[in-house]
């Protein structure tokens, strides 16, 4: 996946995941999770069902997983709406991660 212009990333996809490259590295991952149990409100938190969604984790912080708000996938999507699908989210993520890389490297503009 080619960069936009005036992207600070290039998009990778690894399996059922994306990565994102800047600085000839992963800086963030990019990926989509069915539904589970999870718990809200951190150790001893009472148990949730987590719907499915998209998530984004950067690499310097693998246990954090931040939600995105692109729509999740369908199981009864056709490849070309998943392919959409994951379009969208990563024009939203990738937004995320210009604007902290920008934060990160104020000079590098």
């Amino acid at each position: 996946m080619e960069a936009e212009a005036g992207q600070s990333h290039t998009w990778v996809r690894l399996g059922p995941v994306y990565g994102a490259v800047a600085a000839d590295r992963i800086a963030a991952i990019v990926y989509h999770a069915e539904a589970r149990r999870g718990r809200t409100g951190g150790p001893g938190g009472n148990g949730a069902v987590v719907d499915p969604a998209w998530y984004l984790v950067w690499s310097h912080e693998p246990h954090r997983h931040f939600q995105l708000s692109a729509p999740p996938r369908k199981p009864d999507m056709t490849t070309e709406q998943q392919e959409e699908c994951a379009y969208v989210v990563l024009a939203e993520a990738g937004q995320i991660i210009d604007d902290q890389l920008a934060r990160d490297n104020p000079d590098a503009s």
